[in-house]
């Protein structure tokens, strides 16, 4: 609001909106007032030159599960958005990845999704929403979440021992640093897995409990050659890395979980997250395997490659 003063040409020191004496030297604070409103006004014409909808690729097609909005509308900014463009396109012109695509929503709304590189370096095959790609560890956070939902259907508590609905958790001992075992503590329960403080490992270091993972034939590489019931059945014999609850390590422990959850509710895992997460929210493309006529959308995987400026080669595929 500019006083009407400034623009009217009313004498110096009163308004004429009002008709009321300023003080000394008012006409001063109506000029800093009027600056104000001009900065405003030019903040609010470049504001709207960036309010031109959502920063969407214009080679995806429209097909999304959210509905677009412009960044500004849901406090994001359409200028430093689109910065990530300029970072993704960087790491996949350098050759140091051969695709990125990121897409960001909030408050229900999507706002940016901007593809680099390719799902499949041999072929050129576009990156896009429509990619299946491998979750990995991602896969931690929808077990769980599935978990709770039995959990709401007071199926088991949080607090109760895993060696109820797995026995070969009971009595479970511990590899101290002196090599002596001991007995536990306390029993590892569902928290412990939920929170990996459970004492488990991934049989992927050096540590005396990681070797015997390794001697047991569950290392790193455990999940692709045992069925997840017998893979926790030997993780349950062998000795925890520290007492439960004492500490947290990256471990197994969603896998456990995983193999609990199917104990509990009588169903394979994937059929039951199927029927608790996937098919409720509608997320078809998600699952354990991926079926042959959804191949063709499967992005290739590559290891890491020592050559500066160069995706390594492919990597070996795995079930």
């Amino acid at each position: 609001v500019v006083p009407a003063g400034l623009l009217s040409g009313a004498p110096p020191g009163r308004c004429c909106a009002s008709r009321m004496a300023c003080p000394r030297g008012g006409h001063v604070l109506a000029a800093a007032t009027a600056v104000a409103a001009a900065v405003a006004l030019l903040a609010l014409i470049r504001r709207r030159r960036h309010l031109q909808g959502p920063l969407i690729d214009a080679d995806l097609d429209g097909t999304w599960p959210l509905p677009l909005a412009q960044p500004e509308a849901v406090g994001l900014s359409t200028q430093r958005l689109s910065e990530i463009s300029r970072w993704s396109d960087g790491w996949v012109g350098s050759g140091k990845l051969p695709g990125l695509f990121t897409a960001i929503a909030r408050r229900g709304k999507l706002v940016y999704a901007h593809s680099s590189g390719s799902a499949d370096v041999a072929s050129g095959s576009p990156l896009t929403q429509h990619t299946l790609v491998r979750l990995y560890s991602l896969t931690k956070p929808l077990v769980s979440v599935c978990a709770m939902v039995l959990y709401e259907k007071g199926l088991f508590q949080l607090d109760e021992p895993v060696s109820h609905h797995l026995p070969s958790f009971a009595n479970a001992r511990v590899l101290l640093a002196s090599g002596e075992i001991v007995p536990a503590e306390r029993e590892v329960t569902v928290h412990h897995l939920l929170t990996h403080t459970a004492g488990l490992t991934y049989g992927d270091s050096d540590t005396a409990v990681d070797e015997a993972y390794k001697a047991a034939g569950c290392g790193w590489d455990a999940p692709y050659h045992l069925s997840l019931s017998d893979f926790v059945d030997r993780i349950g014999r062998l000795p925890l890395a520290f007492h439960p609850g004492e500490s947290w390590r990256y471990s197994y422990a969603t896998d456990v979980l995983g193999r609990l959850l199917e104990v509990i509710s009588g169903l394979p895992l994937d059929r039951l997250m199927d029927e608790t997460l996937f098919s409720p929210l509608g997320m078809a493309d998600s699952g354990f395997v991926v079926p042959p006529e959804k191949l063709p959308r499967f992005a290739a995987i590559y290891e890491a490659s020592e050559a500066p400026g160069r995706v390594g080669a492919g990597a070996p595929q795995r079930r």
